[in-house]
């Protein structure tokens, strides 16, 4: 009778438990660039001879990441319908004055969005990277999530006080997943299970709760260079807060196009 009354509390132990958070991708775009030489036959989603530089060596700094991003047409599609249903989307990046002051936080406006004429009810993105490099027979490489989520916070906060009248903080995840085994080139991304120290950072109580989150993942699938073979995610984790954007910082963002 214990046996059947222990096995009973287990099962309902089991069945009482929360199911552990899913952190799945909203949008992901994949490409592939070849070039046209007249060859018979041209192969898209395989690894070149040579292996280019890790997508985690790419860039030469957060600057270059945003801008790479930004200058891509499918993340800009995926970004603007996301945040605002069309994209019709006038964006700035690397603003500093006359709508940061020097030396003071968040130092420059990363992201600067908004509707063509709808200049007060902008929307300022605060970026911070995290990078994953996948090794031969081992667990990834992972850095700077703890310094996403100290200076990210209080960047975003920086944002709040400007008087946006929407903020996020947008982790961008530069992912190579050129040494995972998945013989399906789609699938060869770090696992959530690794990146649990970034999903579970308890955002609700560290962070503003008028700040949206959006993680953003580019994704080095095979040995080609970046530029050659991607994949491009985005999900809006938490929408931000909208306000009434403050009146000065409306005129300052009508006149960026002059």
């Amino acid at each position: 009778m214990k046996i059947l009354a222990r096995l009973k509390e287990t099962i309902k132990a089991f069945f009482q438990k929360e199911p552990p958070p899913e952190y799945e991708v909203t949008q992901l775009v994949i490409s592939n660039r070849q070039p046209i030489t007249g060859a018979s036959k041209i192969s898209f989603f395989v690894n070149n001879p040579e292996p280019d530089a890790s997508v985690t060596r790419t860039f030469e700094n957060e600057d270059d990441v945003i801008n790479w991003l930004m200058s891509n047409t499918d993340f800009k599609h995926m970004l603007f319908k996301n945040l605002f249903s069309t994209t019709s989307i006038i964006h700035h990046s690397g603003v500093k004055e006359p709508i940061t002051e020097p030396k003071k936080k968040p130092g420059d406006i990363d992201i600067l969005l908004y509707k063509e004429g709808d200049e007060n009810n902008a929307v300022g993105i605060e970026c911070k990277i995290v990078k994953s490099e996948s090794l031969e027979n081992q667990s990834p490489k992972i850095n700077k999530i703890t310094s996403v989520q100290k200076k990210g916070t209080k960047q975003a906060d920086g944002y709040v006080k400007i008087g946006f009248s929407r903020v996020f903080l947008m982790v961008i995840l530069l992912d190579d997943g050129r040494h995972f085994k998945n013989p399906n080139f789609v699938f060869r991304t770090t696992p959530t299970e690794e990146l649990k120290e970034l999903y579970d950072f308890d955002w609700n109580t560290k962070m503003n709760k008028e700040v949206g989150i959006i993680y953003t993942y580019v994704n080095q699938l095979t040995s080609n260079h970046i530029n050659q073979t991607k994949g491009l995610g985005i999900r809006v984790e938490r929408e931000a807060k909208e306000r009434i954007q403050d009146i000065g910082l409306t005129e300052k963002i009508k006149n960026l196009n002059y």
